[in-house]
């Protein structure tokens, strides 16, 4: 396997301690340095989310589109979160109520 320049993207486990997930391919470790931001790569369902440090931001700014970003929490990396759209973005946790909310709300519209 030939080492890509893009981050790699797939399942990781949800803790609450930010770590950089920035990897140059599957064989290679996580960055693991503290995360600073939280990417958005889509926010249509399946949303797709990573964490990066400053340095490993730079590089993916420079090398992919993502959908949005903000400055990273400790809620970001919690089960059940979700992301608010706003200037600036950030993660909320959303309860089984709030999503019967907002699906009743979309229903009536």
């Amino acid at each position: 396997m030939t080492d890509s320049p893009f981050p790699t993207l797939g399942p990781a486990s949800l803790k609450g301690n930010l770590t950089c997930g920035f990897r140059l391919s599957d064989v290679t470790a996580a960055c693991g340095q503290p995360a600073t931001w939280h990417i958005a790569w889509t926010l249509v369902t399946p949303a797709d989310f990573s964490l990066f440090c400053d340095e490993h931001l730079a590089r993916v700014r420079e090398q992919s589109v993502y959908a949005d970003r903000h400055p990273a929490e400790a809620i970001c990396d919690m089960p059940g979160f979700g992301w608010v759209i706003d200037n600036p973005s950030h993660c909320v946790i959303v309860t089984t109520d709030d999503v019967a909310a907002l699906t009743s709300r979309e229903a009536i519209r």
